[in-house]
């Protein structure tokens, strides 16, 4: 079968949409995680990326829609690196602390997550104008690990003192705390190793919420 130029052409600028959208993306969440919100400047940005200093302009129309993207990008990140971790695991108890494990993991590794508590610093401090968008981010985590804590009580792994609602916000609020201690260096002062410190964490976790 004869290749059609037109097609492989179109493919072709859309694989180098894809690649530009990621190089300004990771650089931005470098620029974030190292030096701040105000660093990020839509010129900055393009230039670390390796572009035009107009690239990141006409790709997110502004220094908000570059944010909203980046903010994205880390929750579908997010998301995809807890389906791996819990995939396989059969009990609701086992996934919550696969989830937490997995995510403590990123925000002491990974410098897109990290920028994402940078950003989410600055939106609280600067009532910045994605506060909708890191809401909505939020709640989708939250009820995810809802779900998860609904399940364990439903199955008796999970202690039913307290409303699932309440132990989620628990373990959402854990989660964020940890996080914005990490994004301020704070996380692994003293000498704990980040492996430590996530096996600490969860064993506490693990006892406040099992049953047994």
């Amino acid at each position: 079968m004869a290749s059609n130029p037109a097609l492989a052409q179109r493919r072709t600028q859309a694989e180098r949409s894809a690649e530009s959208e990621d190089r300004l993306l990771a650089a931005a969440a470098t620029i974030i995680a190292e030096e701040g919100y105000l660093a990020a400047t839509l010129e900055r940005v393009g230039t670390a990326a390796g572009f035009s200093r107009g690239l990141a302009s006409r790709k997110y129309g502004s220094k908000d829609g570059l944010i909203e993207a980046v903010i994205w990008r880390v929750s579908a990140s997010v998301h995809a690196e807890v389906d791996a971790a819990i995939d396989g695991l059969s009990s609701p108890l086992e996934q919550l602390l696969a989830l937490f494990d997995r995510f403590v993991e990123l925000v002491l590794r990974d410098t897109a997550v990290r920028a994402y508590f940078v950003l989410f610093s600055a939106m609280i401090a600067n009532r910045l104008e994605t506060r909708s968008v890191f809401e909505e981010v939020q709640q989708r985590f939250g009820a995810r690990i809802e779900e998860l804590v609904v399940a364990g009580q439903a199955r008796g792994e999970i202690a039913p003192a307290l409303p699932p609602q309440h132990l989620a916000f628990m373990v959402g609020c854990l989660l964020a705390g940890i996080s914005i201690e990490t994004a301020m260096g704070y996380a692994t002062t003293g000498g704990s190793s980040p492996d430590a410190l996530r096996s600490d964490l969860g064993a506490m976790l693990r006892a406040a919420l099992s049953a047994k």
